[in-house]
């Protein structure tokens, strides 16, 4: 019998369209493999697009939510619902389910349903949420390392809910009827036949929107060397935002013929709209990985709190432009009183980006202000981006590379295919210092977590000792984490033990005194491996002392 897999994701569309290659992985891993999915009824349009899937169950999840908010229902109705909805799920006997949506409610339901193997958010004995495959667990990090993270959520979903492999695409295939609709729509009379760009302009959240004025500005040059029509895409509530940027289209001399499609077409169309165009420029968007996923090149605007090595468009062809700032991305949580990062993209540079794109000029010269980024596959088959112009910080970049070999070495067991850093980190004296630090301050942490597993196992159970105890750990704990945060050399390390110390899906005093030394046992041989290979890095980037060799011709 084929093994059976079911994902769950149940957030955004975009997520939706970033497991294609998951879906290509898994039927790698296990060919003839029968894959479901579950989704917010909402966005099942989208996943009747992805290939590879089996079934599609639909719920109305937004309204459960809702309805749990409001207290329509209570509680233990509102489950019992679910559940029933979820028995023909239990019966399907999966072998494995891959939940990217990580809250309680999707961990809950992946227990319920039930696999040998959950990867991602399940629930833990007592209501809470764990979640145990390293990739996965990396995925609720990323928030807490994002400057130096380099793995596309792309690779991250593919690897944690499979594994590594060859480099697959995106892929949604619109159904034929859109397409032929599609060429109607962009061929009638009022445009020209075949040579289209899409716009979108707009945003779900106004944080990661460039300003439409500066759109407006740039469609505007960019048509003074195109002979095509541009075409906006979008929701129907973006329409005011697709208005001004047309009216200072107009105010500038923008010359191209305009369409606008927002709000006007099924996801199927959109797609197929997509597929007929020569290019995307668009804030970081679901629509972005939908033209990412018809192989049309996409240009990201990547302001606010985007991080396009997260989100960005995945697989080579692509163009990413950064505002050059210190802040650039801003956390998720951060209220930002200031907003420079969208007066920091030049015009003139996205515009030439743009004819770039279409084959009509040269890679813009760098300017300052931001940096521009194209993306590629790397060695090791992932998605990257490579800087093409601009500046990164040295040491957020060294660091960038380091942990991006160590966690992938790390996470798959296998050797990573980049180079080997041979130079010496740009704060190399400080993470070094911050490493001796640490290690006799984890000594201190692991004797302790030890002392307190031997307590839990005595009779009677000497509850002031361990109590005690417990609290010089914490302190000491405290001591080693904001120790940690000084260097990026350090600080990893500390966001991965804490969050393993607190995922603690254990009962009983004694398991969970284990489960705690382990983690700092962990967190101590990790420290140890650091260490050691940025002594490594410290000793290849040191000036040789073998004399150099004479070579004589032999005759």
């Amino acid at each position: 019998m084929n093994k059976q897999v079911l994902l769950i994701n149940i957030t955004r569309m975009g997520d939706l369209v970033q497991m294609g290659t998951l879906l290509t992985r898994l039927r790698d891993e296990w060919p003839g493999v029968a894959v479901d999915l579950v989704v917010d009824r909402q966005f099942a349009p989208v996943a009747s697009m992805l290939n590879g899937l089996r079934d599609i169950i639909a719920y109305d999840f937004h309204a459960l939510i809702e309805e749990s908010r409001i207290c329509a229902k209570d509680t233990v109705a509102l489950y019992r619902e679910v559940a029933s909805w979820a028995d023909d799920l239990h019966e399907r006997r999966y072998d494995r389910i891959i939940n990217l949506t990580f809250n309680r409610s999707s961990a809950l339901l992946a227990e319920y349903v039930g696999a040998p193997d959950i990867r991602g958010a399940r629930s833990a004995w007592d209501g809470g949420t764990v979640v145990d495959n390293p990739w996965m667990t990396y995925f609720i990090d990323i928030h807490q390392i994002r400057r130096i993270n380099r793995f596309n959520l792309v690779d991250v979903y593919a690897m944690g809910g499979s594994r590594a492999g060859s480099f697959a695409p995106l892929s949604v295939t619109a159904p034929v009827e859109c397409t032929e609709w599609a060429r109607r729509f962009l061929s009638s009379q009022d445009g020209p036949d075949n040579e289209w760009i899409a716009v979108q302009a707009g945003a779900s959240d106004v944080m990661k929107a460039w300003r439409p004025q500066h759109f407006g500005m740039t469609l505007a040059r960019f048509s003074k060397h195109w002979d095509g029509g541009i075409l906006f895409i979008g929701s129907p509530s973006e329409q005011d935002t697709i208005a001004h940027v047309i009216r200072t289209y107009r105010e500038a001399g923008g010359r191209s013929v305009i369409k606008n499609a927002a709000g006007q077409t099924t996801l199927a169309q959109l797609v197929a709209l997509l597929a007929d165009c020569r290019l995307l420029l668009t804030n970081d968007t679901g629509p972005m990985h939908l033209a990412v996923s018809v192989q049309i090149p996409v240009i990201d605007l990547s302001v606010g709190h985007v991080d396009f090595q997260e989100t960005g468009p995945y697989g080579p062809g692509h163009w990413v432009l950064q505002p050059d700032l210190e802040c650039a991305p801003c956390g998720f949580d951060q209220v930002c009183s200031h907003h420079a990062c969208k007066e920091r993209l030049p015009i003139d540079v996205v515009a030439d980006v743009m004819r770039h794109v279409v084959g009509q000029g040269p890679v813009p010269l760098t300017v300052p202000g931001y940096r521009l980024y194209r993306s590629s596959i790397d060695a090791d088959q992932l998605g990257s981006f490579e800087l093409v112009s601009g500046h990164e910080d040295a040491t957020v970049a060294w660091y960038a590379a380091f942990w991006r070999r160590r966690w992938y070495e790390s996470f798959t067991g296998r050797p990573s295919r980049l180079p080997v850093l041979n130079s010496l980190a740009p704060d190399n004296g400080e993470g070094a210092a911050c490493l001796r630090t640490m290690l006799p301050l984890l000594d201190g942490l692991c004797r302790r977590a030890d002392h307190i597993v031997r307590l839990t196992g005595q009779t009677p159970l000497p509850v002031q000792a361990i109590q005690a105890l417990q609290r010089t750990q914490a302190e000491e704990r405290q001591t080693v984490a904001h120790a940690c945060t000084t260097t990026w050399a350090t600080r990893p390390l500390s966001t991965a033990a804490l969050r393993l110390l607190h995922q603690d899906d254990v009962q009983g005093l004694e398991r969970m005194a284990r489960h705690h030394a382990a983690a700092y046992h962990r967190w101590r041989r990790e420290t140890e491996v650091v260490a050691s290979l940025l002594a490594s890095a410290r000793k290849a980037s040191a000036p040789s002392s073998v004399a150099p060799v004479s070579y004589v011709g032999i005759e």
